[in-house]
């Protein structure tokens, strides 16, 4: 294999997380053409096709994937030595996260909006998906931190605590009285419950606490499953059954009284969002990214 510039591998970088040229030109300001000559230039020295083209954007070859992680390896390394060099946190590059569907909607972009209150505007790509996608996000190295709610442990990846939520039973406010009455987790035995989808850290959680608060449900053949949250929530203002949603999404609609919190004096569903990590040292914007996180989480929590 001939030497490789770095500067090629930053845009294989680009366009592999980008998933099409033409939004990778964008992140580099770029044009097309210029993205797709360094593109094949860089296939030309590996001696390899690295990815392939379609209608639909592009995929990683084989040896492609396999390079992606070298790329951010050095893409990490460059801004490390840019930041030792300058004595200061990284300014430029791109912040890659994995984000659980309900940290990336309601914590990611408190993080990102107190990050760039103390360096500036950031580049940031969220790749968002449940619980256990983003764990093998992490752990395949196609990001190099995630933040996930629900598990306490994962094979071949660092789970660290960083805040704590609350999963809260809901209904509307205008649901039939058979649903706003319940007061007891015994009382769920009866009524149907809106679920998320089988991998979500959301459920995993959920499931988790009725099963020691009341063990097997009944009547589960009644149950709602519409997967994400938007939809549950969707769900649950129309008064179809009990929705578990995170405290830290649903304070409009309590404030609104769009829905109810249901008094249920025997079931409390804490539950941590964590940092995940792969194993090995992480570097680059990334460390830096959750060295800040840590001193800016009295903040998070406050505004939670």
């Amino acid at each position: 294999m001939a030497s490789i510039d770095a500067d090629l591998l930053i845009t294989f970088l680009a366009v592999a997380s980008a998933g099409k040229i033409s939004a990778a030109a964008r992140t580099l300001h770029l044009s097309q053409p210029a993205v797709t000559a360094q593109i094949k230039k860089l296939e030309s020295r590996c001696g390899q096709t690295l990815l392939t083209r379609s209608v639909k954007g592009i995929t990683l070859t084989p040896a492609g994937a396999r390079l992606v992680g070298y790329a951010q390896k050095i893409e990490g390394l460059l801004s490390e030595a840019e930041r030792e060099l300058s004595g200061s946190i990284a300014r430029g590059g791109i912040l890659r996260i994995g984000a659980s569907t309900t940290s990336a909607a309601h914590l990611v972009p408190k993080l990102i909006a107190e990050l760039t209150k103390r360096v500036g505007p950031v580049g940031v790509v969220v790749h968002e998906a449940n619980t256990a996608e983003i764990l093998r996000l992490v752990e395949e190295g196609t990001v190099p931190i995630g933040i996930v709610e629900g598990h306490t442990r994962a094979p071949r990846v660092k789970l660290t605590p960083f805040v704590e939520d609350e999963l809260v039973p809901v209904v509307a406010s205008n649901a039939p009285r058979r649903l706003r009455d319940l007061r007891r987790a015994s009382d769920l035995h009866g009524v149907p419950i809106i679920w998320r989808e089988h991998g979500s850290g959301t459920r995993a959680v959920v499931e988790r606490a009725l099963t020691k608060a009341i063990g097997k449900r009944k009547n589960v053949a009644h149950d709602l499953h519409p997967g994400g949250t938007a939809a549950i929530r969707a769900c649950a203002l129309e008064g179809l059954g009990v929705a578990f949603l995170s405290r830290l999404g649903i304070e409009d609609d309590l404030g609104r009284d769009r829905l109810r919190a249901l008094p249920l004096e025997d079931l409390r569903i804490p539950r941590h969002f964590s940092w995940a990590v792969a194993s090995g040292e992480i570097s680059g914007l990334a460390r830096d990214f959750l060295r800040l996180a840590e001193t800016l989480r009295p903040a998070i929590t406050s505004r939670a």
